[in-house]
């Protein structure tokens, strides 16, 4: 009876987290398994990034002649491409473009898996091999008019027919190592993707197609260059403004304004939405890896009663030790990611005033890209440095800045401790920290304690006087449901002690083994939902037996709660709560 009522409970634990009861039997927790699944949510993720602004490249590469003739050092004319370098360079984009339309119709389900991975990795991969066929004879033709005495360079088309051939390269790779985790068993055929993370990739999409088209719309209104007005939108929507591209007539002038609106809007939705790419794609992944293994070797290394307080500790301890070390992991790898792309930018570019200033978006305008590689690789550099800084920052938020913000707020209590304690809120309102909040091993309050306390001693009288009229389990059941519904309006993530989970063991006739397989705390749940769950179906079961027992029916699957006077009163009150705090559907 024990060891089903146990069984049952974890599977309700499952469901409370959004997670199928096959994970417990899965090997989950393998190396191998955590790079594998890491690798089918962020290779699609990468490839949908870099597919848009590929085809934005391929554009400025189609648009503008790959060769500048200059004349005592100044542009003087383009020197024309050839007829096959402009087929081959549109044939190169056609491929691009449908490697993208056929990732997208694989993320909104239109395509099968295999049939849309088939096409895009194809596409990219044809797509680079023509730019890159095309850079090397592009290269010999220069090479030769250099040697006859002509003075040249390479116009910012050709450097983005560089920049363009790498990302297409770079996307059929992660997406053909997508493809052989998904052969050799890792993972079905699709996409493991969240909607915010779905949202993220149309979102970069729009971005993409908003610059393309004002890159169209400001160099023919303003007669630039494509490449020079794409280089314009690009400072503008990231508010640098360098100042040395701006529109000159009225129309440019009244087009810029909703331009920039809407486009600061659209960065902006992507910047938010970077936060699943730091916060969704692997870290509860990594965290329950590391939880697994310590437990795993923790159960094999010490000799502990399962059901002991000593265990739960142990636990608690291993979920707060696995959570800090990721987030600071976290930290680690954006920070060292974002200082060798800024450093990138550094060597290419060798200013580190304006790197630094174009990266805060200040944009003081007395150093500009001028060379035409460098307006293309600005433009790369930038659109990617703003999510960059923005994981930064939210890694540094969950970490550096929460540590900060800690330190401060203790110091100033000390400090302003006797000058400021009148005006201050009563404890159980104020709002605590993310530091504060969620420690499981804190002491219970005494209020907590005696409430506790009084349980208890309210069950133990009702285990040896089943006759008493003033103690029944029912009553008890709803006094625990009160307490639940108390936590969840103060704080819905709390996490509970041992002694509150003891007091939830004892009335739903359980045994909780907290470092085995079955434990309630093995993975991350919310504890609240949990408890109001098993405690409402307790009082459920508890019904219908007494019923049975009582004459009354003889069906123990009929709904205790459609008639009956003795149950009406807690089927109400039950049910007012369950709406109250969202758990109706429990």
């Amino acid at each position: 009876m024990n060891r089903q009522r146990r069984i049952e409970a974890i599977k309700e634990k499952f469901r409370l987290a959004g997670m199928s009861q096959e994970h417990a039997d899965d090997d989950i927790f393998s190396s191998l398994y955590l790079e594998w699944s890491t690798m089918a949510s962020s290779c699609p993720l990468m490839a949908a990034a870099l597919g848009p602004v590929s085809n934005l490249f391929s554009i400025t590469a189609l648009a503008e002649p790959w060769v500048i003739e200059l004349k005592h050092g100044q542009f003087d004319r383009f020197h024309p491409d050839n007829a096959r370098t402009i087929a081959l360079n549109a044939v190169s984009l056609a491929f691009g473009i449908l490697g993208n339309v056929a990732l997208l119709a694989n993320f909104t389900g239109r395509v099968k898996y295999s049939l849309s991975q088939a096409i895009s990795i194809t596409s990219f991969y044809i797509a680079g091999i023509l730019l890159l066929a095309l850079i090397g004879d592009d290269y010999r033709v220069y090479s030769s008019l250099v040697s006859d005495g002509l003075v040249l360079q390479f116009s910012q088309g050709y450097w983005s027919a560089v920049i363009t051939a790498v990302l297409y390269f770079l996307c059929g790779f992660v997406l053909t190592w997508n493809l052989v985790g998904h052969l050799r068993g890792h993972y079905p055929a699709s996409f493991i993707l969240t909607s915010s993370q779905r949202s993220l990739m149309l979102q970069i999409l729009c971005i993409i197609i908003w610059l393309a088209g004002g890159g169209g719309l400001f160099g023919g209104i303003q007669d630039w260059l494509y490449g020079d007005a794409v280089y314009f939108c690009d400072v503008t929507l990231l508010t640098i403004g360098f100042g040395d591209f701006q529109p000159t007539n009225d129309l440019g002038r009244a087009l810029v304004l909703p331009y920039a609106l809407i486009g600061i809007f659209i960065l902006g939705l992507v910047v938010c939405n970077v936060r699943s790419l730091v916060l969704v794609s692997s870290r509860e992944k990594k965290s329950l890896n590391r939880v697994e293994r310590v437990r795993v070797r923790n159960l094999q290394r010490m000799q502990l009663e399962p059901a002991d307080e000593e265990s739960f500790d142990l636990m608690r301890k291993i979920h707060k030790s696995a959570k800090k070390r990721d987030m600071l992991a976290t930290l680690v790898w954006n920070t060292i990611i974002f200082l060798i792309f800024w450093l990138l930018r550094l060597v290419i570019l060798h200013r580190l005033y304006f790197c630094s200033t174009s990266l805060l978006t200040i944009g003081y305008g007395e150093f500009v890209p001028s060379l035409p590689g460098s307006k293309a690789f600005f433009v790369l550099w930038s659109l990617i440095a703003v999510p960059l800084l923005t994981m930064l920052i939210i890694s540094m938020s969950d970490t550096v800045i929460a540590a900060i913000v800690y330190v401060a707020q203790k110091l100033g209590d000390v400090m302003l401790k006797n000058t400021s304690s009148h005006l201050t809120t009563e404890p159980s309102q104020q709002v605590p920290t993310d530091l504060e909040s969620q420690k499981p091993d804190e002491p219970l309050s005494d209020a907590r304690n005696n409430e506790i306390e009084n349980f208890n001693a309210a069950y133990d009288n009702y285990c040896t006087d089943h006759d008493n009229e003033r103690i029944t389990k029912e009553m008890l059941l709803v006094d625990a449901i009160q307490l639940i519904v108390s936590d969840m309006r103060v704080d819905r993530g709390k996490k509970y002690s041992y002694k509150e989970w003891n007091m939830l063991a004892k009335i739903v006739d359980t045994q909780f083994d907290w470092l085995g397989t079955d434990s309630p705390i093995r993975f991350p749940i919310d504890e609240p939902a949990l408890f109001l769950r098993l405690y409402w179906n307790s009082l459920k079961d508890h019904l219908r037996n007494k019923r049975v027992q009582m004459g009354k029916s003889q069906q123990p699957d009929v709904d205790m709660f459609e008639s009956g006077a003795e149950t009406s009163k807690i089927n109400k009150t039950v049910d007012a709560i369950l709406r109250a705090t969202g758990q109706e559907k429990l």
